[in-house]
């Protein structure tokens, strides 16, 4: 059997030693097959991997198996296509955004080796991505949709992708039991507190090998038993069916690390007449809701310090250097040694995960830095290979590596962004905002859904005004779509408080390296508070008259506002959990108003 291609021309940052290096032919990574544990570095777990040779844009029949670094799998990617240990391109597969339910009873493990056995629905039909047997083991998630059909996921997809942003969360969790002990998932992911635990509050002090992205699953994984649970099942699952010298694979179940409702963007297959997906790549997912999280890092230095290629300091006493590798800079990478004590490190990014919904309300914790400037940060002695097992020995020329995804919060444009912002903020201070409701005077106030606009009224034909200001009513001018204002009301400390947005249109916004991309009209929002709700209905019918006159400008309105009002700019950070929440705090400011006190 033979499989059309669509190819995109793709890099990483990664070239396996001694396993993908196929001598002038392409390989396209297939499918995941199960784990190993490793002969040659205990501490280095093994996924078992099918590929098979694309010949122009088809594909060989014959499965070709290697192992691979569990640490890799967000590298060699399902699609991706590899020559001489190189990725190249990958097949371009459809997008989608899943509702699913992460409640146990919601979603069941399947397989073609049960199904045939029991006479029950196969995972998939096979012939769309057939595995390597027909009575395959390696296990899925399945869960129901709203639609009736099904969303099939890959277990080792789902653990590489969800459990974490770092792939050194998947190491240890293969790796390591949960026994409390020295050498233990405990261990590894949390630095002793240094202060009391409280009642309501949920504090983690991660370890260096990991990232900020990783703190709501290892919340979870101390405060939630059922997460605790989840993440056990891994390491107890390879121990249970390890069978010394054995030549067969290890497979095992990867359950979702939280209960409720949920969100997944994958790429993959559709079947059942489009009502089903087999997902072979996961893009992004939801964060649990729940409790805010207080994180706190173990650092010798500031994160800035730590993070620089170049900067040398000395509070850093004798740390070993590290710098990002991005494509076209390429790092062989080893599943069979370990990484020196003294060598340099090497950080390399997955693919962006992209955080869907709103994100859990998380809260930074910067600790003491190091006062003890005896000893200068090391660059380490040059690598010629890296790994991502534990440091073990020196003056083998194996560097340390740590892979990682980085969180990106997508935006879904400023109105929606704005509302998810605020929304982010209840969730974070939920002693301080009562309530946040969208508003039009036919709805009322809703918490729920996307927000509905108010539209702009048209001008009177006869009205004299340039032709500029009589086609800025319109979100659209060619369809004469008209422009709408969003108004959303937070009840902060018993007080309300209103935010407008404008409506804007799309627009190209060239950036500082002259590239374009894709933006939005940069119109300020309004903030109001006004002690009466009637005279805030009364001023708002005279903000959206008076708005089309001024083409937007609110500044030019809010000076004549009742009670205290005021505009502001979107402006956001890259260490924002949410897209614009420094800007809503900004927004409530210039009123007054500052959360948290």
């Amino acid at each position: 059997m033979s499989i059309s291609l669509n190819l995109k021309r793709t890099t990483r940052a990664i070239r396996l030693e001694n396993k993908l290096k196929t001598v002038g032919k392409e390989w396209v990574t297939w499918a995941y097959c199960g784990v190993y544990k490793n002969k040659f570095d205990a501490y280095q777990p093994l996924a078992y991997v099918a590929f098979k040779e694309v010949l122009g844009h088809k594909l060989c029949e014959k499965v070709i198996m290697r192992t691979i670094p569990i640490t890799t799998l967000g590298q060699v990617t399902i699609g991706s296509i590899w020559k001489d240990g190189v990725c190249e391109s990958s097949v371009e597969l459809p997008s989608e955004d899943f509702d699913v339910d992460y409640r146990v009873g919601s979603w069941h493990f399947t397989n073609f080796e049960q199904a045939i056995k029991n006479d029950t629905e196969l995972p998939y039909p096979f012939e769309i991505h057939p595995l390597p047997y027909k009575m395959d083991k390696n296990w899925f998630i399945e869960f129901q949709l709203a639609s009736g059909g099904k969303l099939v996921v890959p277990c080792l997809e789902f653990f590489s992708r969800c459990y974490g942003r770092s792939q050194e969360v998947k190491r240890i969790l293969a790796t390591y039991p949960w026994n409390g002990l020295t050498d233990s998932c405990e261990s590894k992911f949390y630095a002793p507190l240094d202060e009391p635990e409280e009642s309501g509050k949920w504090k983690v002090k991660l370890r260096k090998r990991l990232q900020n992205g990783d703190a709501a699953f290892l919340a979870h994984a101390k405060y939630d038993p059922y997460t605790r649970e989840a993440a056990k099942l891994i390491h107890s699952e390879i121990e249970a069916n390890y069978v010394a010298d054995s030549t067969t694979p290890l497979f095992i179940r990867i359950a979702p690390w939280f209960q409720g409702p949920a969100e997944i963007r994958a790429k993959g297959i559709w079947f059942d007449n489009n009502r089903s997906f087999l997902a072979l790549e996961i893009m992004g997912g939801s964060d649990p809701d729940g409790i805010e999280i207080e994180r706190h890092r173990e650092i010798y230095a500031t994160e800035s310090h730590r993070d620089a290629e170049d900067v040398v300091d000395e509070a850093w006493g004798g740390v070993v250097s590290k710098g990002l590798i991005r494509p076209p800079d390429i790092v062989d990478l080893t599943g069979d040694l370990a990484p020196d004590h003294d060598s340099n490190r090497a950080e390399i990014l997955d693919q962006d995960y992209v955080v869907m919904g709103i994100p859990r309300a998380i809260v930074d914790r910067r600790g003491d830095r190091v006062t003890n400037r005896s000893r200068r940060l090391s660059r380490g002695a040059d690598a010629l290979i890296y790994s991502s097992g534990e440091a073990h020995g020196s003056n083998k020329g194996v560097g340390l590596v740590l892979i990682h995804a980085k969180p990106v919060i997508e935006t879904k444009g400023i109105l929606i962004d704005m509302w998810n912002a605020m929304r982010y903020l209840q969730k974070r201070y939920p002693r301080n905002i009562q309530g946040v409701d969208w508003f039009t005077y036919g709805d009322n106030y809703q918490s729920v859904g996307i927000p509905k606009l108010i539209a702009l009224d048209q001008f009177d034909d006869d009205t004299v005004i340039p032709t500029a200001t009589k086609n800025w009513i319109y979100s659209d001018v060619d369809t004469a779509r008209i422009r709408g204002v969003m108004v959303v009301r937070m009840l902060i400390n018993g007080r309300s408080v209103h935010i407008i947005e404008l409506q804007r249109r799309p627009r190209k916004i060239k950036l500082k390296d002259n590239r374009e991309v894709d933006g939005e009209e940069p119109f300020k929002g309004v903030v109001i508070t006004i002690e009466n709700d009637e005279i805030f209905f009364n001023w708002l019918k005279r903000f959206l008259y008076e708005i089309r006159y001024v083409k937007g400008i609110a500044q030019k309105i809010t000076p004549y506002a009742p009670g205290k009002a005021d505009t502001f700019s979107h402006t956001t950070t890259e260490s924002e959990s949410t897209q614009y929440a420094v800007a809503v705090e900004n927004a409530l400011g210039k009123i007054g108003i500052t959360l948290g006190s």
